[in-house]
């Protein structure tokens, strides 16, 4: 094992074989890079290092400082590359926040659009964590995204970044939308609007941005879909009204207008539950029938979630009652899932909880 070097540039350190790592210890304060003659010293003092790792060593400090926030800050407000400088700032991540916010905070200049841009990049990746946590968990529902809400102003243009950006998942684009609505206000619509007329705008975008827009109380977007499907809704053949209406509670449902949502859900269930019973009699296949069922036993959870959204708790807990006798599975969302959330702070909650439990004694949820 060869023993650090003296000297006062730097040291190394070799551990014997068969292992072998390669330490270059930086001494304090070199003024800058070193001349060609300290470079000739260096190589032949140290042979067996590489040209680029002394180099590297003595030029790290002064690297280092060139890919700090006010260095870049420094070079953009110099006329350097704006969009280059602009991305090496959202690099380096939420530690140059602090740096960007007060230089935005000190004022208007030629370079505040720039520190946004990479401040809205910054924070849209902490956002995206909340964001791809609340698709994870597979549920949607009314506030689902609140907790963007702490950082209020910040988050509402991180969240149009991720919606205007092309590159990001078209999944946590369509989340933005919604996470919009949990934490923003009217204020917004404009914004919105510009971007619902976009004719390049991808389609499913469009449509999330409508029910954005109906939320804050521009329902233009919505009407004609919700004609359309009401024409549906009284048709003679069962399975078209079934559709039509199964439509207009997922558009009610998403605007925030729970008691037509109820309404159609009532509606669905009667009609469910009126063809399953037909189905069944007359025999059809057991497969087809099973994803009936299955279907059914959705429709009893969505329409409790929906019943307890508008207040109506005894019948929510009745559908949820339906639903979890029909799938067990729908037990586990009960304490998770925000829709249900004025149920659960109902003083009758826990003796329905236990009621549920007793239903599945000898049976793992």
């Amino acid at each position: 094992m060869q023993e650090g070097c003296s000297s006062n540039i730097f040291s190394i350190s070799t551990p014997p074989p068969p292992r072998y790592i390669l330490r270059v210890d930086l001494q304090p304060a070199s003024q800058g890079r070193p001349s060609p003659i300290e470079n000739k010293i260096l190589l032949m003092k140290y042979p067996l290092l590489p040209r680029a790792l002394l180099l590297l060593a003595f030029s790290a400090p002064a690297w280092a400082a060139e890919k700090e926030p006010a260095a870049i800050i420094a070079k953009l407000e110099k006329g350097g590359d704006t969009v280059r400088l602009t991305r090496e700032l959202a690099e380096l991540g939420p530690g140059a926040l602090d740096t960007i916010r007060e230089k935005i905070r000190s004022g208007p200049s030629p370079v505040t659009k720039f520190l946004e841009q990479a401040r809205n990049s910054i924070v849209a990746g902490q956002v995206s964590t909340a964001l791809r946590k609340g698709l994870a968990s597979q549920l949607s529902f009314d506030g689902q995204y609140h907790e963007l809400g702490k950082n209020r102003a910040e988050n509402i243009e991180a969240l149009f970044y991720l919606l205007n950006d092309e590159s990001s998942p078209l999944t946590i684009r369509l989340t933005s939308c919604r996470a919009l609505a949990d934490i923003s206000n009217k204020s917004i619509l404009p914004r919105l609007r510009q971007l619902y007329w976009d004719l390049l705008l991808d389609s499913r975008l469009r449509e999330e941005l409508g029910i954005i827009l109906a939320i804050f109380g521009d329902t233009q977007s919505v009407e004609k879909e919700l004609g359309r499907y009401e024409q549906f809704a009284h048709h003679q053949r069962s399975l078209v009204r079934l559709s039509a209406n199964v439509q207009l509670s997922n558009i009610y449902y998403r605007i925030r207008d729970y008691e037509k949502a109820v309404e159609a859900y009532e509606k669905i269930i009667e009609l469910s539950e009126r063809i399953f019973k037909a189905e069944s009699q007359a025999g059809i296949p057991k497969e087809l029938l099973d994803a009936r069922k299955e279907q059914l036993n959705l429709h009893y959870y969505n329409a409790a979630c929906s019943n307890s959204l508008n207040g109506s708790l005894e019948r929510a807990r009745k559908y949820l009652l339906k639903a979890v006798q029909g799938n067990p599975e729908h037990y586990g969302n009960i304490s998770k899932d925000g829709d249900l959330l004025k149920m659960r702070k109902d003083p009758g909650f826990p003796a329905f909880m236990k009621k549920l439990g007793r239903l599945f004694e000898d049976e793992e949820i």
